[in-house]
């Protein structure tokens, strides 16, 4: 007879925490076998009896009466009886009494009454992986399978056993044999595809999915849909991942699926035009989220910039735990962001009222500098600095709010303390050098470039800034420099940009020299700088400026046309050329750059202009407490 052991669950998670039930199989039992060694008499009642205790446990197995089957069995077991049939059903009735040890037992008990039969080893493998034990339980569904190869439930919990300690390959080798097994069985379907999407292999696994029937029951059905979105995710498909994951919210609305939908849908909006309608017709999330689970959907809406979405979600999570910084931070940010600035400010001023911290004076003073609240604004930077000062974000920003307002003095103290508190910051020592460029204190500025570049040679930001100090340098000043220099571009060979920087130092220096100065390495240096990086506009324009002072007037026109070429709103290479042009007699050639470096130079200071009006006076404010 065969007694079908009610499901042992396991979860994983699919996507975005999104947990499924696997693993489901059941005991199997045997036809009694006679006692050994009884007389030929007391056979035939022995196994009468046995069979009567079997069927009156069994019985009352499927009413549920665990506790009374197990008295049956175990009075059974007590007269004599050894038949593994019954010793089976001990362990079922033990394992649902939640007894796993006696369990156990029982099964261990019909291994050595029937050691050479798949049904001891497959039971007691099953209990082992209700209890978690996968390495006990794949031993014990080996040695059924090894019993019987073709054996579909010890193919089943070997397959699953492995995946569930990960050894994804091995277990789909057992799994799909279970599937020839029994094509039709959906369990032994799913787990071999999901399987599969485990080991990475997301085409096969998609495969093998779409050979499974889709299952009436809802549970089952959503379980396939939920693997059939991750699957395709993992394929980038988003666009099926999304449709996939809204059949499975349909069957079962429930946050661990509707956060996955969410992420395929944005993902699909993202890659289409009709972004609106997709998110528009998003189902609503599940009732009655938690805080936690508001703010992570909110944020996942923040994330892909669909910052109405996130309102809503956020300040649900701000409604359920008022205290929440990171709600209110963000949903601050989602105001700011579909231009609700005043509800952001009293949101912020608000959630400040109750918990000040830096992070929400900071925010708030980001609020204020763009709604054109300037003082308010570098106070609230100074109070951020105040109440953290270990946060080299706020003084960086408190810096950056007196250098865009032109008031440098406070602007240089505030990037001092923060070199000195953040020593290995590259853009603190930015905020210094721009500081002192701007007093006109020309080798700290320096200084201060280079050790930013020390810091950080491959910065976009730093590489950009350092060129700042080319021109603003005495012959004297660079003395300091070209050392450090040196060092940077021979850690840094392949460095365009620093090899720029050195070879037009070298140039400066050398040309100030006059006829003593020796300008081939810094020539080399240039032509590798273009070498590495042949539409470096400022290396070529540097270039052609050395070929100028080396008299070697086509090379320069050449270089200085190449630059334009690369670069046509530059005006400084067309008025050099029109010098040049001057001095090889090309009065033409000379008066069409020198007019065209008058239309684009009074662009650029129309541009300037454009952007200091937009600046508002800006009041100084009190200065904060010290932060050394």
């Amino acid at each position: 007879m065969i007694s079908i052991y009610p499901a042992v669950a396991r979860s994983i998670v699919v996507a975005a925490a999104l947990a499924v039930t696997l693993c489901v199989f059941g005991f199997v039992g045997l036809t009694s076998a006679h006692p050994p060694n009884a007389p030929a008499s007391s056979q035939s009642a022995t196994q009468a009896a046995t069979q009567a205790a079997y069927d009156r446990a069994m019985e009352l197995l499927q009413q549920g009466k665990n506790a009374e089957a197990l008295s049956v069995i175990d009075a059974a077991i007590g007269a004599g009886a050894r038949d593994p049939s019954l010793f089976n059903l001990k362990g079922l009735a033990a394992s649902e009494l939640g007894r796993d040890a006696d369990a156990e037992e029982s099964f261990r008990t019909v291994i050595r009454l029937s050691p050479k039969s798949p049904m001891g080893y497959n039971n007691l493998g099953v209990l082992l992986s209700k209890l978690g034990r996968y390495d006990d339980a794949a031993k014990n569904f080996r040695d059924a399978h090894a019993r019987d190869p073709q054996n579909f439930t010890a193919l089943l919990g070997l397959g699953t056993s492995l995946a569930a300690l990960h050894k994804y390959s091995e277990a789909a080798s057992y799994l799909e044999k279970a599937v020839t097994v029994r094509p039709d069985d959906f369990q032994a379907g799913y787990e071999c595809a999901h399987t599969l999407y485990e080991a990475k292999k997301p085409e096969a696994a998609m495969r093998a999915l779409k050979k499974v029937a889709v299952p009436q029951e809802s549970e089952s059905a959503a379980k396939y849909y939920s693997l059939a979105g991750a699957i395709a995710e993992s394929l980038h498909d988003d666009t099926a991942a999304a449709r996939s994951y809204r059949q499975a919210y349909a069957i079962s609305s429930s946050y661990e699926i509707y956060l996955p939908l969410v992420q395929a849908t944005l993902l699909a909006d993202r890659a289409s035009s009709n972004a609106a309608p997709v998110l528009d017709n998003l189902p609503a999330p599940p009732e009655n989220l938690t805080s936690d689970q508001n703010l992570a959907l909110g944020l996942l809406f923040l994330s892909h910039v669909a910052y109405q979405q996130a309102i809503p979600q956020l300040e649900r999570a701000l409604q359920q735990d008022e205290s929440n910084e990171t709600a209110t931070l963000n949903l601050v940010l989602a105001y700011k962001s579909v231009g609700k600035s005043s509800d952001a400010i009293e949101l912020t001023h608000r959630a400040l009222e109750k918990k000040p911290s830096g992070a929400l004076y900071n925010l708030l003073a980001e609020l204020e500098e763009s709604a054109g609240q300037y003082v308010d604004a570098v106070q609230n930077y100074q109070r951020a600095v105040e109440l953290d000062p270990t946060n080299e974000d706020y003084y960086f920003d408190l810096g950056m709010e007196y250098l865009s307002h032109f008031t440098f003095g406070p602007a240089l103290e505030v990037y001092r303390v923060g070199t000195q508190k953040f020593p290995r910051v590259a853009r603190e020592y930015l905020g210094l050098a721009f500081s002192h460029y701007a007093v006109r204190e020309y080798p700290q500025a320096a200084d201060a470039f280079t050790t930013a570049l020390e810091i950080d040679p491959e910065s976009p930001a730093v590489l950009k800034a350092w060129s700042t100090v080319l021109s603003a340098l005495s012959p004297a000043d660079w003395e300091a420099i070209l050392p450090r220099l040196s060092r940077l571009e021979e850690a840094h060979s392949q460095n365009a940009d620093i090899a720029f920087f050195y070879g037009a130092a070298l140039f400066r220096s050398e040309f100030a020299m006059g006829p003593k100065g020796d300008l081939d390495q810094a020539r080399s240096f240039l032509e590798r700088s273009i070498k590495l990086r042949p539409d470096f506009s400022a290396a070529r324009i540097e270039l052609a400026g050395l070929y100028a002072a080396q008299k070697q007037d086509q090379k320069a026109v050449d270089e200085y046309l190449e630059a334009i070429r690369e670069d046509p709103k530059s005006d400084i290479p067309h008025y050099r050329l029109g010098q040049i042009y001057r001095q090889m007699n090309k009065l033409d050639l000379a008066a069409e750059e020198l007019a065209r470096y008058q239309e684009l130079s009074r662009l650029h200071q129309e541009e300037i202009k454009r952007n200091r009006s937009a600046i508002q006076q800006f009041v100084l404010a009190p200065p904060g407490k010290s932060n050394n």
